[in-house]
């Protein structure tokens, strides 16, 4: 385990804003373990983990409210090789990069460089397919964000899948662009009216950020480094764009699958034994798309909420507009711009994302009445619910448990 000291100076990019500026008020840290026990917490966390999944390695961090950034990593990141799972080792991101990009649209938005409500037909006015697109007339970037457009997730597209398991039995290099990803989708019968429900799908992440690479003239991956990477702060190459089978200081993913992703050649060790991805994994793109640490992501929500990526104005439209995703006796949650808002008894006020990748899942958490962000990774996709670990981890955090 390694503790790092970051002065509020270079966490806070020196603008000095204080804690009462998140939109959400001031996180009064209500029943944080005193800052001695946050690493046994962690570290208890990382070896529980370690025990009780089927995984090779596990990372994790926490960002805690005075701006401490305190990293754990414990296991394998390639057992083959006999390399250990490190705090600078990268794992695939899944979804955990939808809050990334709806970051850096949010960003583009707040300058007055695109508009969220604005119909986006108009943008692809010179392109014929757009317009068989589910409820193309209606789209805009906010309901797109939301996942309130009525696409369809594309894993549930027969077209994709017959499409997909073909090309990987016969040997294809799979790198299918967006467009390509959205024409399994034309003419397809929207899941809902415009705006009116929420329903998960990489596929509204493409259109999103093809319609900013429209808009700009410029590459999502260019626009993402621009306003909102290079404000991360140290170490500057926690974060790589995944869109290469090869990603330096990546673990070697594990992934269960099922008969489906067998005959896809997605189950087992996902890299080969120079590390290389066995899949092209670009064709994520705004849906995913990148390759992390835990630090990393706890740093990027932590000052995400602390008004550090886009103005706490614009936070307040990523967290205040949202579409209902459920709600229990134990849970209340909605999904915002490219973000969950969730409530639960024994935490509070949250935001989180998880994040899925064939071998890695990921999630990420700012705990609002607590005011710490967490992160936690693991090369494997076995396992309990990554929501769960991700609870375990700041139930820990919070009671000082080990």
């Amino acid at each position: 385990m390694t503790v790092t000291d970051i002065s509020r100076r270079k966490l806070l990019g020196g603008a000095g804003l204080a804690l009462a500026a998140l939109p959400f008020g001031s996180p009064l840290g209500i029943g944080l373990a005193a800052e001695s026990k946050t690493g046994s917490a962690i570290s208890g966390f990382a070896s529980s983990a370690l025990a009780t999944r089927m995984t090779p390695g596990v990372s994790a961090a926490v960002v805690t409210p005075d701006a401490r950034i305190i990293t754990v990593a414990n296991g394998l990141a390639d057992p083959q090789a006999g390399l250990a799972m490190t705090n600078s080792t990268r794992l695939m991101s899944g979804s955990t990069g939808k809050t990334f990009c709806a970051a850096t649209l949010v960003s583009l938005a707040q300058e007055g460089v695109l508009d969220l409500d604005a119909p986006i037909a108009q943008v692809f006015a010179d392109e014929s397919w757009f317009v068989r697109l589910p409820n193309a007339k209606a789209l805009n970037l906010r309901m797109l964000l939301m996942h309130g457009a009525g696409f369809p997730q594309f894993l549930d597209v027969g077209a994709f899948m017959r499409s997909y398991i073909w090309d990987a039995m016969t040997g294809k290099d799979i790198a299918y662009s967006p467009r390509k990803m959205l024409s399994f989708i034309l003419d397809a019968a929207p899941l809902n009216a415009p705006g009116a429900a929420h329903a998960y799908s990489d596929l509204h992440y493409h259109l999103a950020g093809i319609t900013a690479e429209k808009i700009t003239g410029r590459s999502y991956y260019d626009l993402l480094t621009e306003r909102v990477l290079a404000k991360l702060g140290d170490p500057h190459d926690d974060v790589t764009p995944a869109n290469t089978r090869t990603i330096e200081r990546l673990a070697a993913g594990y992934a269960r699958g099922d008969v489906i992703a067998a005959m896809a050649g997605m189950t087992g060790r996902t890299t080969d034994e120079t590390g290389v991805l066995r899949h092209d994994p670009s064709l994520e793109y705004t849906g995913g798309g990148l390759a992390l640490t835990p630090r990393a992501l706890a740093r990027f929500y932590w000052k995400l909420a602390h008004g550090q990526i886009v103005s706490p104005a614009s936070f307040a439209q990523m967290t205040g507009s949202s579409l209902p995703v459920v709600k229990t006796a134990e849970v209340t949650s909605s999904y915002g711009l490219g973000i969950f808002i969730n409530e639960r008894a024994e935490f509070g006020r949250y935001i989180s994302h998880s994040g899925f990748f064939p071998g890695y899942t990921s999630n990420v958490g700012y705990f609002i009445d607590h005011g710490f962000a967490a992160a936690v990774q693991f090369n494997t996709d076995h396992g309990p619910d990554i929501n769960q670990s991700l609870r375990d981890l700041a139930g820990r955090v919070i009671t000082g448990k080990r």
